[in-house]
């Protein structure tokens, strides 16, 4: 049992996390001086925590278990909706969406979201069925990294709607995408676990297109991440637009000075006139006793 746990762990880290790790790393390499480091760990590590809490509810749930009646069908069915759902909370959190570099934490959440997905499914499918052979394992991890492509192309769609106002749809239509690639996975694995087809070639078309799903929407979504002059001009019409404020309110001020100075003057010269007329009528009061 623990060569077990520790094969699955060595394949999980080999063909999710580090080849995330690995694509993130250079998508964000042009850009990263202009990112929040600080949001970048918490991006990857959110991804992590979602991951495994909405696998934990499939295993519990017995989503990804195999019935001789119905087949992967509940697993097909349910798992898109439910990691869509986990996908567009994550994406959707203020920490992320009101940043002008939000695609790229978007798609570092979304590749760290399916590494841990898929760690933990190789993990389960290690302790059922123990006597995996290897050419089994690498199938299975082919799947497993066509899902690390999925999930961070679908991070990258999900933030660009959410710019737009639209990211429950695009959640919903990559939701039924999804669903599509499930019914691939679950055809491979019924042909590896219970030898339903009983050909090779139907795992390994499944795994083909699977792959190409994945790449292609991953690869269309890293083409739309901003430039570096976008970023550097959103982030200064956010600054230009915190200093308006600023600047408003030191013309009030300067303008309120301004005010001040002109009432002083005012009745400075109020205060002379009264002082002139004063003085002029007690000489013309004294020529007049100079007179009589």
């Amino acid at each position: 049992m623990e060569s077990v746990i520790f094969q699955a762990n060595v394949l999980g880290m080999l063909a999710y996390i580090v080849p995330a790790m690995l694509l993130f790393f250079e998508m964000i390499k042009n850009v990263e001086d202009k990112l929040v480091e600080r949001k970048l760990y918490i991006a990857c590590g959110v991804g992590v925590v979602f991951g495994t809490i909405a696998d934990i509810i499939m295993i519990l749930g017995g989503i990804d278990l195999y019935s001789y009646d119905t087949g992967y069908a509940a697993m097909i069915l349910v798992s898109p909706f439910v990691m869509l759902i986990f996908m567009f909370i994550g994406v959707n959190l203020n920490t992320f969406k009101s940043e002008p570099a939000a695609p790229f934490y978007s798609a570092g959440f979304g590749l760290f979201f399916g590494g841990s997905i898929e760690f933990w499914k190789l993990l389960m499918s290690e302790e059922r069925f123990p006597d995996l052979g290897a050419g089994d394992l690498l199938l299975i991890a082919g799947f497993g990294l066509g899902t690390v492509l999925f999930f961070g192309g679908a991070g990258m769609w999900i933030a660009y709607g959410i710019v737009h106002g639209n990211g429950v749809r695009v959640a919903g239509r990559l939701a039924f995408l999804y669903l599509f690639l499930a019914f691939l996975n679950a055809s491979a694995l019924e042909n590896v676990h219970y030898d339903v087809h009983r050909s090779v070639l139907v795992s390994l078309t499944a795994l083909a297109g699977y792959f190409a799903i994945g790449a292609a929407s991953f690869h269309q979504a890293s083409l739309r991440l901003p430039s570096i002059a976008e970023v550097t001009r959103d982030e200064l019409q956010t600054k230009s637009v915190e200093d308006v404020p600023l600047k408003e309110t030191e013309k009030e001020k300067i303008e309120d000075e301004k005010t001040d100075d002109t009432k002083d003057r005012n009745v400075t010269n109020i205060v002379y006139n009264i002082y002139d007329s004063v003085i002029n009528r007690s000489i013309l009061g004294r020529e007049k006793e100079k007179k009589k």
